[in-house]
Parts: structure tokens; sequence; C-alpha cells
């Protein structure tokens, strides 16, 4: 029998409240907006870049979904 992987999935949520699935396996890496930066409002505290080029801004922080995916992972 072969084991079966499943995705990994945390829920972050967008600057305006929406909850947004994040499957774990897909994020390249995480970064702090720059406060000079006027593309992102003052609630976006983490942007997510994904394996498919995208990026996601959530207003967790960095150091939240580190620890999220963390907590998920273990899991498994």
């Amino acid at each position: 029998m072969r084991p079966t992987l499943l995705p990994v999935m945390i829920v972050l949520h967008s600057a305006g409240g929406i909850a947004i699935d994040v499957n774990t396996d897909q994020i390249t890496h995480l970064r702090n907006p720059e406060p000079s930066n006027p593309s992102f409002t003052r609630d976006v505290k983490c942007m997510i870049n994904m394996t498919d080029g995208k990026f996601v801004t959530v207003i967790e922080s960095c150091r939240e979904v580190l620890d999220l995916m963390g907590n998920r992972k273990n899991k498994r």
C-alpha cells in the first residue's frame, strides 16, 4: 500500500478579512511588506510568494504564518 500525501492547508486572512486557504507546499518564501510601498494597505503584515509566481498578502505577520506552517506540518 502506497502512502497518500495530502496537501497541508492553513487559513489566513486578506486585508479585507476574507479567509484564504493556502497550501503550505506551494509557498516559496515570506516577506514583510516595505512600509514605503503604497501597493499594500497598513493592514497587510506579510506577503507570501507562491510557486506559480503569484503572491498573497495577509494580515497575519510572517512569524504567525511560519508558526501555523510548523504546527500544521507537524500534524501530518
